[in-house]
């Protein structure tokens, strides 16, 4: 087990009132207790009511006769999730993994195995682990985000979200959409108030919901945030409903494949704040995908598209916008959806070795800081020099990081200084024909 600072409160379980809980953080420094936050004199800052679980996270004991506690705080959960990410980074293979994927994979079987020796319980005996799975009880609240209360006047009251509020996505089955798709168990999706843990990539939130004739309800666990608007002047479409990503596998249906919530402070997200502010400086708030020249509506708020931003070093098409970046120019791209999957047709393939370019593994909705077609070579012909066409790298040689194949470099033959990873689309890809396409005579 990972040192932690002794706290006296090792294999000692509370006796609570009926109907209360205490905060089961590790380390036992629970904030409320420092803090007193929400309190009145005498109270047990620690203590959580059963019935009002909204701004808690709860987790699972693999001891079964744990008796510490099932439930956080929410911000005492965000500062020891935060200390056991950073033992994840000291971990084998979790070692070469940037901050994003390290929180991706976590909770996933493929993180947790690494570091649940950082994740010891109180009880001593077992090791925590987040439940993916729970969704706390939602407040009532309307797709604005406001909550609703009954005076006892019987008079209806309304007041304003709080901002740490999560709101999350409830799915139904359904047996047609509105845009002609058959599909028994396509997923309509709307807001409702709550503040759900975030689901892990690898794992998916949705209630198991089998065969075409089922009739139980799934819920798609994605958290949403108050955001400002983030220089947008009001000209991006506010997204009332998700039922965009319902062509997506139900495996990604979950806030680690969809970007759904700021990473700032009261929806201060420099990376949402630098997109909104650079098509609004262009009165755009459609973007067009760079494979197959659809257009896109821009959200306010995350997902800020159907598809995925990048920059790029190389103007891939008229419609990138140029972009100044730590002094850098770049060039703000997106491609949209059904082209990060392939579907209907849509794959590319390299025209040197035929491999299909597969972009389904990326985050929808957010951005990427490098060049996304650039960042896994698939052959010699894509590490060559732009200007002696000789390999810049060995073969079996790799790049720390995706960002690398994006950055300038000398050749080594010619010492050529550019980006030389970064190739032309119409130079490195074809569009891929499907066999059912081909006609015979």
């Amino acid at each position: 087990m990972a040192p932690r600072r002794a706290t006296g409160m090792d294999n000692v379980v509370a006796i609570e009132p009926s109907g209360y809980t205490r905060c089961c953080v590790p380390s036992g420094d629970c904030l409320r207790a420092q803090q007193r936050v929400g309190t009145n004199p005498g109270e047990d800052p620690m203590a959580i009511a059963l019935d009002d679980l909204r701004d808690t996270v709860r987790v699972t004991c693999n001891n079964d006769l744990c008796t510490v506690g099932r439930y956080m705080h929410r911000e005492c959960f965000d500062q020891w999730e935060q200390t056991v990410l950073s033992y994840l980074k000291t971990c084998g293979r979790a070692r070469s993994w940037s901050e994003r994927q390290r929180h991706q994979n976590l909770w996933t079987k493929k993180g947790y195995d690494l570091a649940y020796k950082a994740c010891g319980c109180r009880c001593g005996r077992g090791h925590l682990k987040k439940d993916l799975d729970w969704m706390p009880p939602p407040p009532t609240a309307n797709i604005f985000g406001r909550i609703e209360e009954i005076d006892t006047t019987g008079a209806k009251k309304k007041k304003r979200r709080n901002r740490n509020s999560r709101p999350s996505l409830t799915c139904m089955p359904i047996g047609h959409m509105g845009d002609g798709r058959n599909r028994t168990e396509s997923l309509s999706c709307s807001s409702s108030g709550s503040s759900s843990p975030p689901a892990s990539g690898s794992e998916p939130s949705v209630s198991p919901v089998h065969g075409a004739h089922s009739k139980k309800k799934s819920k798609v666990d994605i958290p949403d945030r108050v955001r400002i608007a983030g220089g947008a002047n009001g000209i991006f479409t506010r997204r009332l409903d998700f039922s965009s990503f319902n062509s997506l596998p139900r495996n990604k249906l979950n806030s680690y494949q969809i970007k759904t919530e700021d990473e700032g402070n009261h929806g201060n997200d420099d990376t949402r704040c630098f997109i909104l502010s650079t098509l609004a400086s262009q009165g755009r708030s459609k973007v067009r995908c760079i494979l197959c020249e659809e257009q896109l509506l821009v959200f306010d708020r995350y997902p800020l598209v159907d598809g995925t931003f990048f920059l790029s070093p190389r103007q891939h098409a008229k419609s990138c916008i140029e972009v100044k970046v730590e002094g850098r120019t770049q060039f703000l791209t997106v491609v949209c959806m059904a082209c990060l999957e392939g579907v209907n047709g849509r794959a590319i393939v390299c025209r040197f070795c035929n491999q299909k370019w597969d972009g389904s593994s990326l985050i929808l909705g957010s951005m990427y800081s490098y060049d996304i077609f650039a960042a896994m070579p698939c052959c010699t012909e894509r590490i060559k020099c732009n200007s002696c066409y000789k390999p810049v790298l060995h073969p079996a040689q790799r790049l720390n990081f995706f960002s690398d194949y994006s950055h300038m470099v000398p050749c080594p033959h010619c010492r050529t200084m550019d980006t030389h990873f970064v190739k032309p689309l119409g130079f490195c890809y074809t569009r891929h024909v499907p066999r059912t396409s081909i006609l015979w005579p």
